[in-house]
């Protein structure tokens, strides 16, 4: 068993200390062969770093770390070329436009003083000029390879100001690349944004945006026959520990971790949730703890995005553009993030549209936590037990105990984050109750209507309506609850589920600011 690779990046590390390596240099060689200009966007720790070590070492002629890879049988005459590679962890972006340019301007520095040359210009783009210039003049073609293109604006999200001096500087750095086309091999960058990059790469039009295009889908991440094929012994290892069957195992596996798409087709493992995974022998939400959504979440209370229109989400937009950073679109952004992923693409004649949803239940589960939490500006710990509580009363038919517990949820909620529509609160109850490990179908259709969520348990159904009386007449909430309650009996929204031999219960809910009332009736009456 070969080592697992649990936070490695480096190529020639992978090899020179037989790390576990899964071959992707099928399409290093697709890529050097075909084109010359990439851009790839994918979630972080996603192993894009890892592909343009793997494509620098490539090019640095650096043959004997590819003996028994895919490439190796492919290059007939192994080349070296001068290698520019741009590493925003060696860089400082955070403490203002004069210091990131610097730091930029002196990381160009030790990329020329590694290739035994001096740089005489102190402007940005110049420098990158110069050194793009000289080391064509004294080695042959450039190879330009830039990891995270867009983490500087991506950190600064949150601060306006920031963002846009950040967004200058690096506007200023790979705009000089326009001019250089005749010292270029072979350009490539990476990130997590694509709503960015048009902004930025000023006449950089030659740019080819692989992040959607099928040929390329899992040039980075690990696909379900990767998975099997070369983490078995691992795999054997966690089966061993759950006592599951082999099918169980890679159920629980594809449940908890697979589902990224960039093609509507092809789903991907996130390589860091697989490897602490495995490692770990648990399923833990690794990839989501790694990084906390924070300006995720404030974006979505700013913008007053309902929950659940996340699953299921149809857009004709997955990149995003705005010059504005308080009106950069959400869910482009949440997809570029890794939050949402293309579940399928519906085609119409020569248009597209893209169905998103939550790639898998890590991150979905882990999402919702922190949306709860945001609403009630609470830390997402405190979150869980109030979501098991619910998950307890409803599996004992404890009604008024739920109500309880999802009526004290809402009154935690400052005032100046609720906002006054029915939906709202469908939107509150299905984060609650999606907390709970069950999954609630909102604004199911049947023959007689539309009602609003329907909850099935192993041994019950819950049919559930909801009434506002926010804007009405109404004053008593309990008469909100008897409305509830008899719309789903006047509507008969329970036949579908007749004859299941499952207990059926019908819980018609009323909402009035922030007091909640139900209404309960067995069908049929015992």
């Amino acid at each position: 068993m070969k080592e697992l690779p649990i936070g490695r990046q480096v190529f020639p590390e992978f090899i020179q200390q037989d790390l576990l390596y899964v071959d992707k240099t099928r399409f290093v060689w697709e890529m050097v062969r075909q084109g010359k200009y990439y851009f790839l966007s994918r979630p972080r720790r996603f192993g894009k770093t890892l592909l343009l070590s793997t494509l620098k070492a490539f090019f640095e002629g650096r043959e004997e770390l590819f003996r028994g890879l895919y490439i190796h049988g492919q290059v007939k005459e192994w080349k070296k070329y001068p290698v520019v590679h741009i590493d925003y962890s060696r860089v400082s972006y955070k403490d203002g436009k004069a210091v990131f340019q610097q730091s930029l301007l002196n990381h160009l520095n030790e990329i020329a003083s590694d290739h035994t040359l001096e740089l005489e210009n102190s402007i940005l783009s110049d420098a990158f000029t110069e050194l793009v210039r000289k080391l064509h003049e004294q080695h042959g073609k450039v190879i330009v390879l830039v990891d995270e293109y867009d983490k500087a604006m991506v950190d600064a999200l949150t601060d306006e100001e920031q963002f846009e001096e950040n967004r200058e500087v690096l506007r200023g750095l790979y705009g000089a690349m326009k001019g250089l086309d005749e010292y270029l091999r072979f350009v490539m960058l990476t990130g997590v944004s694509r709503f960015a990059k048009v902004n930025i790469f000023s006449g950089l039009n030659n740019l080819e945006d692989i992040s959607l295009d099928g040929a390329f889908a899992n040039a980075v991440g690990f696909t379900q026959e990767e998975l099997e094929a070369n983490f078995e012994p691992y795999l054997k290892q966690v089966q061993k520990k759950f006592g599951f069957s082999w099918e169980e195992l890679l159920g629980y596996y594809r449940t908890q971790y697979n589902g990224y798409s960039w093609d509507g087709e092809t789903t991907l493992y996130n390589p860091f949730s697989v490897l602490k995974s495995l490692k770990e022998k648990d399923f833990g939400n690794y990839w989501f703890s790694s990084g906390t959504p924070t300006f995720l979440t404030e974006m979505v209370k700013k913008q007053q995005y309902l929950p659940e229109i996340f699953e299921g989400l149809k857009t004709e937009d997955l990149t995003g553009s705005s010059l504005q950073l308080k009106k950069f679109p959400l869910i482009p952004l949440l997809f570029q993030t890794g939050y949402l992923t293309i579940h399928r693409i519906e085609r119409e004649g020569i248009r597209q549209r893209f169905i998103l949803n939550y790639p898998n239940e890590e991150v979905r589960h882990s999402f919702l936590t922190f949306l709860a939490a945001a609403f009630v500006e609470k830390d997402e710990f405190e979150i869980q037990p109030e979501a098991i509580e619910l998950r307890d009363a409803l599996r004992e038919e404890r009604t008024d105990a739920f109500l309880t517990r999802l009526q004290s949820f809402l009154a935690d909620i400052p005032s100046r984050l609720h906002i006054s529509r029915e939906t709202y609160y469908h939107s509150l109850v299905y984060i609650m109750l999606r907390l709970t490990g069950m999954k609630p179908l909102l604004e199911k259709e049947t023959d007689k209507g539309r009602l609003d969520a329907v909850l099935e348990l192993p041994d019950k159904i819950y049919i559930l309506e909801f009434k506002f009386g926010a804007g009405t007449r109404v004053k008593n909430v309990r008469t909100l609850s008897r409305q509830a309650l008899a719309q789903i009996e006047k509507k008969q929204y329970f036949q579908p589920y007749l004859g299941g031999g499952k207990k059926i219960i019908l819980f018609g809910i009323g909402f009035l600011d922030k007091a909640l009332d139900g209404r309960i009736k067995v069908h049929p009456p015992a």
